[in-house]
């Protein structure tokens, strides 16, 4: 018999008691619970109003899980959420949080997948295709633990990717296409569109009431100040603002200053 066999249950070393005590289901509930605390809320008084939007919302995931979504894991959905499309076209990973009032539109060429603990904000719209025909859009991407701001608008007829660990403040404005309007002949709303898409790296934090136009890609680590209109790329590590963006500085002091995104002039 081996020593471990040998020590009766409350004769266990502690990091062995807390491990199984980590890993039971009464075990998981407890880590839940410590996890789910305003912080400075050290009597726990306001806990009831985070337990009872959990419970609320998770079981109308259950409910949207079977008929509106794939995931990996359990989905939180608010109220007066609206999903239109397959559910084959929604992919998401653990703890996909979709917040009150969020339209999802999921008519597109490729499958939307969201991975672990994203958050649709309040009030976000994402559309990639119109309603009444029309081109297919191509859909969006994101990473983990990105989130989106609330009454945030994702027109994704192009391709748009949004990386790991991307902070969005509220109403963003994000669109993957141009209309074409080069024939002065023609109205420019018969002269059909063009999409080059939006790439968005790992680690950025976007700014409230950005704008962000398509064919624009923003490096990792970059941060968009509040009100900018991004018209070109950014680079890593840069911080930019105003309208159109320029840059102002780069996060990194051992990286070379550029004077003006690239395209635009000195």
């Amino acid at each position: 018999m081996s020593a471990m066999q040998k020590l009766k249950a409350n004769e266990l070393p502690a990091t062995s008691r807390q491990r199984i005590a980590d890993t039971s289901p009464l075990g998981a509930v407890a880590n839940v619970m410590n996890r789910l605390r305003y912080k400075g809320d050290s009597q726990g008084s306001f806990r009831v109003y985070i337990w009872r939007h959990l419970v609320a919302t998770v079981l109308r995931g259950m409910v949207y899980r079977l008929f509106k979504l794939k995931s990996a894991g359990p989905v939180s959905v608010g109220d007066h959420v609206r999903i239109v499309g397959p559910k084959s076209n929604i992919i998401a990973g653990k703890h996909f949080k979709i917040e009150a009032g969020v339209y999802l539109q999921a008519v597109c060429a490729t499958p939307m997948r969201f991975g672990d603990d994203v958050t649709l904000c309040a009030g976000t719209m994402i559309r990639p295709s119109g309603h009444w025909g029309g081109n297919l859009g191509a859909g969006l991407q994101m990473g983990n633990r990105s989130s989106l701001g609330a009454y945030s608008y994702v027109g994704c007829s192009g391709s748009i990717r949004i990386g790991n660990d991307v902070l969005i403040g509220p109403r963003l404005t994000m669109i993957a296409e141009n209309h074409n309007f080069a024939d002065t002949s023609l109205p420019m709303s018969r002269q059909g569109v063009n999409n080059r898409g939006i790439v968005i790296g790992s680690d950025v934090w976007i700014g409230a009431c950005v704008t962000i136009l398509d064919g624009v890609v923003i490096g990792d680590h970059a941060i968009i100040a509040a009100g900018a209109v991004v018209t070109r790329d950014v680079p890593s590590y840069a911080i930019v603002a105003g309208v159109p963006a320029r840059l102002l500085r780069s996060r990194k002091s051992d990286l070379p200053l550029q004077t003006h995104l690239d395209g635009d002039s000195e």
